[in-house]
């Protein structure tokens, strides 16, 4: 496996395995684990295979095409503003939920020096010092997400090791599956990785099997790690109770609020620390790497040169919109996520389908590379992409 596979791979995992994670065991805990556990696998499944359809359908089109131009192509002029305003929503979602996670941890890192900073200025700090590096380009995330994912892989690794000593058996087996249903969304959207497939695409050159085993591989990582940390967070942490998962879900610092927890019934030292460097790892990798996806966007709909001064415009339309949305709502990060659910089942489950039915069957185009299922598996897609779509819009409206 070439360096720039793994590279890609771990973009990927890098994309979905964020401040979503750290979401994952407060909007699922009362399901149970086992229920969560099935809930994940069906995500990853319908995900994966649209994200493959993603692929599948910018390979029709020239190299940097993004959805804007994908929609326009193939689903013509309403569907291209559809796709403007709800995938511009989703991204902004993500990136203000991942903003105001980031300025959670970076408070919570000051208080804890005795320095004590404003909500504006720690969400300033956040964007200033990690937004410079997705204005460096694709290489450059590249590089800073393969050093951080394999800390956060290692330091996962540790961290769970020790939490499985503190399992408690009660506490996994509780749960009704019904209680699922609310956290579908929030379970899709840590999924949600094909925003980045159009520039995978770019970054190997229209290497086909490169991208599709990353875009594999890359999103099976997230499955397995997502499964462990629920098992451990589970076994360790009960549902009620002062410090329980449950108070999570209406707090304003839920990321902190979550490392106070494990803190409480895991008291050691070591624990701890990484706790802490675990979930701002997180938080900076799906950053990185959704403000990559949402700055490609926006220079794609806008027709803006990121090689000239016009990156500047991109970059400040990247950066400066969800940042006022984290700083004058610091409860955004649980809401954007459910909000970003929604609309990745929209943009990357319903219109890949959509979009790969154009151009195998409307108007077929040359196609270098197809997702393997014909009709069947592009219908049944989008059947379970209504239906997700119904109870979560229910839930959550």
């Amino acid at each position: 496996m070439n360096s720039k596979l793994i590279g890609g791979i771990l973009m990927i995992a890098g994309t979905s395995i964020g401040g979503g994670m750290l979401g994952l065991p407060i909007a699922t805990a009362q399901g149970g684990l086992g229920s969560s556990a099935v809930l994940f696998i069906i995500c990853w499944m319908l995900m994966a295979f649209t994200g493959l359809l993603t692929l599948e359908v910018n390979l029709c089109f020239p190299k940097n095409s993004n959805i804007i131009s994908m929609a326009r192509a193939t689903l013509g002029k309403p569907a291209e503003f559809l796709c403007w305003t709800i995938y511009l929503f989703f991204l902004y979602s993500l990136v203000s939920a991942y903003i105001a996670a980031g300025q959670d941890i970076l408070r919570g890192l000051l208080v804890s020096l005795n320095i004590h900073i404003p909500v504006w200025l720690a969400g300033a700090l956040f964007v200033g010092m990690f937004g410079s590096i997705v204005a460096l380009g694709t290489k450059q995330v590249d590089w800073f997400n393969r050093i951080l994912m394999m800390i956060k892989f290692g330091s996962l690794f540790v961290l769970m090791g020790m939490i499985f000593e503190h399992i408690n058996p009660e506490n996994i087996i509780s749960g009704h599956a019904y209680y699922l249903l609310p956290a579908i969304t929030v379970v899709i959207t840590s999924f949600g990785f094909s925003i980045i497939v159009p520039s995978m695409r770019a970054y190997f050159h229209d290497d086909v099997k490169q991208v599709r085993m990353a875009i594999l591989i890359g999103s099976f990582l997230p499955l397995v790690c997502y499964l462990a940390w629920e098992a451990a967070i589970f076994g360790a942490i009960p549902y009620s109770g002062t410090l329980g998962l449950e108070r999570l879900m209406s707090s304003n610092q839920p990321v902190t609020g979550l490392v106070q927890s494990i803190s409480h019934y895991m008291p050691a030292h070591i624990v701890v620390i990484l706790t802490k460097l675990f979930t701002s790892i997180c938080v900076l990798t799906a950053f990185v790497c959704v403000s990559l996806s949402l700055s490609d966007y926006l220079a794609d709909g806008f027709r803006l040169d990121k090689d000239s001064y016009e990156h500047i415009i991109v970059l400040l339309a990247t950066f400066v919109p969800p940042l006022f949305i984290a700083v004058f709502y610091p409860r955004a990060f649980i809401m954007f996520l459910s909000i970003a659910g929604l609309c990745c089942v929209l943009l990357q489950s319903i219109m890949p389908a959509m979009m790969a039915w154009h151009v195998r069957y409307t108007k077929p185009h040359v196609q270098t590379y197809q997702v393997w299922g014909g009709k069947l598996s592009l219908i049944l897609s989008m059947i379970l992409s209504a239906i997700i779509i119904v109870i979560s819009a229910f839930y959550l409206f």
